[in-house]
């Protein structure tokens, strides 16, 4: 029997653990496969027993809580490796603790890696965004995939993977600790299963959603996503040996970026004549590349962000 390991790392988001919790335990199991349910409370002290005791009482298989008191996400997310390599997990599955996971979510997700043959499954994550949104902020959703579709990279809000990836005497891969509250330890993670030889695919038919929280419908918050992201892709370049040729965020490249983007936004007035939504959405492009190249080029220069010091939700 095929043995899943579900986990949800959380810290400082007691309600929407609770909402996480609801649906990853209302959850049919896959047919032939065994689940348990993975914890890691990563606040300084416990604090989540109770809710996750309430969230799943009625749940279809075993739910476990562990403390991992080390403060930062991959910290967290090495924990569950550990919790799931010691329940002899045959997949490993990872759901952020702000997303709500429809039904189906999990036997899609294993049957797409059953089907397809491969070590990476990456679900599909909806954001849910107000009709409303302020000046310069646009929504960010990933647009859709064909069944299957080989992926570069994934990440952590909605993915299963195969344990060999993480099993000491094979893979041996963990999350980068040094991005300890940068963020992007997922997708640096995801980039060297693909270079050991993980075959990475999409799926839509597992669906999570994120209900966007007001603090990221600012575009500060936006602005500061796309320099994190910048900031971690440089160094991943750099750290996964990327050939020199190869790399699409060398100090140079980025230097000119920034230039062209700021000479878009001087022009962009002119899109007026567009219309104002022309205007706008051109504005929000340049200004979130100009962010993101402002971040790597941060990285070349030896400083990375730490956004995830104070972490966002309820």
């Amino acid at each position: 029997m095929t043995k899943v390991c579900i986990t949800i790392c959380t810290a400082g988001r007691p309600r929407m653990l609770a909402d996480c919790l609801h649906s990853v335990a209302d959850q049919e199991p896959p047919e032939d496969c065994s689940v348990t349910l993975v914890v890691i409370d990563n606040n300084p002290t416990p604090q989540v027993g109770e809710i996750v005791r309430d969230a799943t009482a009625d749940a279809r298989f075993p739910v476990a809580l562990v403390h991992e008191a080390e403060p930062g996400i991959p910290h967290a997310r090495n924990r569950g490796l550990i919790e799931a390599l010691a329940r002899g997990a045959d997949w490993i599955v990872c759901i952020d603790d702000d997303e709500i996971a429809d039904a189906g979510w999990l036997k899609n997700l294993i049957a797409a890696g059953e089907t397809h043959q491969a070590d990476v499954v990456q679900g599909k994550l909806v954001k849910i965004y107000p009709d409303r949104l302020p000046l310069f902020v646009m929504p960010t959703n990933y647009p859709d995939r064909n069944e299957g579709q080989p992926l570069d990279v994934a990440y952590t809000h909605n993915v299963a993977f195969r344990s060999w990836l993480v099993a000491p005497d094979r893979g041996n891969l963990r999350f980068d600790e040094g991005l300890r509250f940068t963020g992007g330890s997922d997708s640096h993670f995801f980039r060297r299963a693909r270079k050991i030889g993980a075959k990475i695919v999409a799926t839509d038919k597992s669906v999570v959603r994120e209900t966007q929280v007001p603090e990221r419908l600012s575009l500060k918050w936006q602005l500061r996503r796309e320099y994190r992201v910048g900031a971690g892709m440089a160094r991943s370049e750099t750290t996964l040996g990327v050939p020199r040729r190869q790399r699409r965020r060398k100090p140079g490249q980025l230097v000119f970026r920034i230039v062209r983007m700021i000479v878009t936004i001087i022009l962009s007035p002119l899109m007026l004549v567009f219309g104002f939504e022309r205007f706008e959405a051109t504005v929000a492009a340049a200004i979130r590349k100009l962010a993101a190249s402002l971040g790597a080029l941060s990285a070349h220069l030896g400083r990375l962000p730490t956004p995830y010091r104070k972490l966002d939700g309820h």
